[in-house]
């Protein structure tokens, strides 16, 4: 039977992620009932496979922020509902009477690896960044189903940014962190090794680098390491351009000495070259950059490698006959309205054609500060709360959305009871009894508890 409700406006947000749970929550406080599906069993997107996993104090915060925006009453989630295969966009636009579907879905697909021919490698000598954290975060959990990758001595990562980073720590501390097991029969789990730094743990038992018998891992950016964008300048001034630039270079060479990786400045992968169907080595561009402008210089070069873990970036998947420009969804200028439709919105990185994690520019600025710093060694204060500024564009956005739905003329109780009912049939056909209930049943067995009971782990 049919829940009795007052007539409200009806809204559905895809994507229950940062931008998506707070474009809900905006919604629902202006009165406005919202339904927000989502793909995964949880809701947080990248903040759950997109950070490694011992940004702790960042994913726990952001999530229970997310978790506190989803339990308002006026807002129903709907997990393990994919849009696109349980459902078209279409099929949704035209069956259901909704004032406003929100598009806030994020980047998840990979960039490509510019390289001709180079996928035939993809899940064997070449792993990409979201696969390849999908992995480190879940490994641990016990019928853990994914897939497994091993890092191989000789790794190059291509990219730039913190991720790359971030990227460059993993491959290290499992590098480095199995050798020593193997060799000495010592073992750190991987909170230790990300907080002391290889460097550290390897002078504290009197080892060098060399006696391990690694070649390591190597980072390859088709800029110089100052150019890297690690440091955003406070304003467009030369001064400020150049402050930010010494940063960059520092940062990169405190995790250089911490965490013992090489670094190929301006180049650029072109080719590559195999063996017996294995990849065994890259053909490298050097580069120039002149102005900003990146300048190839036809001067090639050999780097042996085993294995490829592509780090340049994410994506939105792309919705068939949604406009796009590049790889943002196209929405009329200033505004949040998908460009060409009357009640289709987009939010989030699904418009700026990014996969980077908003929240995440906070940690980086802190990490960049504690390194630099003498006086903070190292020490990143993750129970700081975290810059609002991440989350302005999409208030702006969402509060834009709200209002010209709420100038929209009621639906009819029947149109709104009508899919608030098949939503609650949905959630009964998967198990779905209440929100905390839900993520407390699917919520991962974190690594950090594991080691706290077997007393590794202060």
């Amino acid at each position: 039977m049919s829940q009795h409700h007052e007539r409200e406006h009806l809204a559905l947000v895809i994507g229950a992620g940062v931008a998506g749970s707070e474009a809900a929550y905006i919604l629902a406080q202006h009165g406005i009932r919202v339904i927000v599906v989502d793909q995964n069993a949880l809701p947080y997107g990248k903040i759950e496979d997109g950070l490694p996993l011992w940004h702790i104090g960042l994913r726990d915060r952001v999530e229970a922020e997310i978790d506190r925006k989803l339990r308002h009453p006026k807002i129903k989630f709907l997990p393990l509902f994919k849009v696109g295969k349980d459902m078209t966009l279409p099929e949704i636009m035209k069956e259901y009477k909704f004032d406003a579907i929100i598009l806030a879905f994020g980047a998840w697909k990979d960039r490509p690896l510019p390289v001709p021919g180079i996928e035939k490698f993809r899940n064997k000598q070449l792993i990409y960044q979201n696969d390849l954290l999908k992995w480190y975060n879940h490994k641990h959990e016990p019928g853990f189903q994914g897939k497994r990758y091993k890092i191989e001595d000789g790794v190059t990562v291509i990219g730039g940014g913190l991720a790359s980073l971030d990227v460059m720590k993993i491959v290290m501390m499992e590098l480095v962190g199995n050798k020593l097991k193997e060799k000495y029969g010592l073992q750190y789990d991987l909170f230790t090794m990300e907080k002391k730094g290889l460097k550290k743990i390897l002078d504290e038992n009197g080892i060098a680098f060399e006696d391990l018998g690694l070649k390591g891992a190597a980072l390859i950016y088709r800029r110089s390491a100052k150019e890297m964008p690690l440091k955003q300048p406070a304003s467009d001034s030369p001064e400020d351009k150049a402050k930010a630039q010494a940063v960059a270079k520092k940062l990169l060479e405190n995790y250089q000495q911490k965490f013992l990786f090489r670094f190929i400045p301006n180049a650029v992968p072109v080719d590559f070259e195999e063996k017996n169907g294995k990849l065994t080595a890259l053909i490298l561009e050097k580069t120039l950059s002149k102005n900003g402008k990146l300048i190839y210089t036809g001067e090639r070069f050999r780097h042996e490698t085993p294995q490829i873990i592509s780090s340049i970036g994410s994506i939105p998947v792309k919705l068939k006959g949604i406009p796009y420009e590049g790889d943002a969804i196209k929405t009329v200028k200033g505004t949040a309205l998908v460009d060409g439709y009357s009640h289709l919105y987009a939010v989030g990185n699904a418009v700026t054609g990014k996969g980077n994690i908003k929240m995440a520019k906070e940690h980086g600025r802190q990490v960049t500060e504690n390194l630099i710093n003498p006086d903070k060694p190292g020490q990143i204060n993750l129970h700081k709360t975290l810059d609002e500024n991440y989350l302005k564009e999409t208030d702006r956005r969402a509060e834009t959305i709200a209002e010209q739905i709420l100038a929209l003329p009621l639906p009819t109780q029947e149109e709104v009871d009508h899919v608030w009912e098949l939503v609650e049939n949905r959630r009964k056909q998967i198990g779905y009894k209440n929100y905390d209930e839900w993520i407390a049943k699917h919520k991962p067995l974190r690594l950090e508890q594991i080691l706290k009971q077997n007393k590794n782990l202060p």
